[in-house]
């Protein structure tokens, strides 16, 4: 750990002085300023300039992004017809320790790329984007704003029902088969994050070092002893693990599928926060979906019905994936969201009872799946 701490100083000094220079010299008004111009607004609304009257920034909230909300007012020649009352804007956020977690990690670098370089292929429901702009150091992404459009929305602590899982897992089927071992990740989708160009590897290996004991100690009620003692073993052995999950086939995957990032909409299911989107094994999204946003009662009783109705999907797009690869991927990748879990804890990126009860529930899941006997072996 103090190897990785030496090597990597120059890049985390690196990043807390980029943060921190950008804190004083480019406020966040100043950075967002323009959104308000009309004949700025228009030109990305793709509208005449004379149809819009003002606009101005209501604020959201803010986690590992700042959330806001651009009131648009149009002139009485527009009218309503001229364009939607309100967009939705995601930018840097503005605290410190957030804004530095986002550079060293790209996130909103790899969001902004994914609305600029990815938005367009999808054929399952994302908000659409007017403007996406900028790096992790500063972004800015103005996006549909689906507040007013019929959506239900949840949140990381929310549970789904077997039927909403169906339809979730239906959307990230749709996203995975439209991608499926697609020559593009070798051309222009060679860009994509996988573990073949991942510099993160040193970083995370840091990351987990420090907040894996914190964690264990911190919420020692939800994780198991048989998992706290399998540790070292998983951390000695972690690059051998990174390699299990980058094996094929590969597609593009979301990353982060619970249901926070998701909404419902005239019965299908969209997907929002694509901040760590890359290129891996589909059932990575699956794994995280079952693990973290079902209820353990349900998961028992359906995982096998739901991997099913995965595959049943990939089927219709002529995509073969036989049910013992998945399930066993499915197994191993139960470990990535209960380390997800485990990583994120010492944070304050989400209450105590909401982290507690995510780490029960993914303990419980690396258990009864036998994920530790796959762990044994690598």
């Amino acid at each position: 750990m103090l190897f990785n701490a030496l090597l990597l100083m120059p890049r985390l000094l690196g990043a807390a002085l980029r943060v921190q220079a950008e804190r004083l010299f480019v406020t966040r008004k100043r950075r967002l300023k323009k959104l308000t111009s009309p004949a700025w607004l228009a030109e990305k609304m793709g509208i005449e300039a004379r149809l819009v009257e003002s606009a101005s920034i209501e604020e959201v909230h803010s986690g590992t992004a700042s959330r806001s909300r651009l009131l648009v007012r149009y002139t009485e020649e527009g009218g309503e017809a001229a364009g939607p009352s309100s967009l939705f804007i995601k930018s840097s956020p503005p605290d410190f320790g957030s804004s530095l977690f986002g550079v060293l990690f790209g996130l909103g670098g790899n969001e902004v790329d994914f609305y600029r370089r990815l938005r367009s292929d999808l054929t399952i429901r994302s908000p659409n984007v007017f403007y996406a702009e900028g790096n992790s150091n500063h972004y800015v992404i103005l996006l549909e704003d689906l507040t007013d459009k019929g959506c239900d929305f949840r949140t990381l602590a929310s549970s789904c029902s077997f039927d909403e899982a169906r339809k979730v897992i239906t959307t990230l089927g749709t996203l995975h088969a439209g991608f499926w071992e697609s020559p593009r990740f070798g051309t222009d989708l060679a860009w994509v994050r996988r573990l073949e160009n991942d510099r993160d590897f040193r970083l995370l290996d840091l990351v987990r070092q420090l907040s894996v004991p914190i964690a264990c100690e911190k919420y020692d009620d939800s994780i198991p002893r048989e998992i706290v003692d399998v540790i070292p073993h998983l951390m000695k052995n972690y690059r051998k693990l990174e390699d299990a999950w980058a094996q094929g086939p590969r597609t593009l995957v979301h990353g982060d599928a619970h249901l926070g990032n998701m909404y419902m909409q005239q019965g299908e299911v969209g997907l929002l926060d694509w901040q760590v989107f890359n290129y891996g094994q589909g059932m990575r999204d699956i794994s995280y979906l079952l693990v973290n946003s079902l209820t353990e009662e349900i998961r028992l009783a359906h995982q096998e019905e739901l991997i099913r109705h995965y595959l049943a999907v990939l089927a219709e797009y002529g995509i073969h994936l036989a049910f013992d690869v998945a399930w066993r991927q499915y197994r191993i990748q139960s470990v990535y969201a209960w380390i997800a879990g485990v990583v994120t804890a010492p944070s304050n990126f989400q209450p105590e009872a909401v982290v507690s009860a995510g780490l029960a529930r993914a303990s419980n899941a690396v258990l009864d799946l036998d994920a530790l006997g796959l762990i044994r072996k690598l």
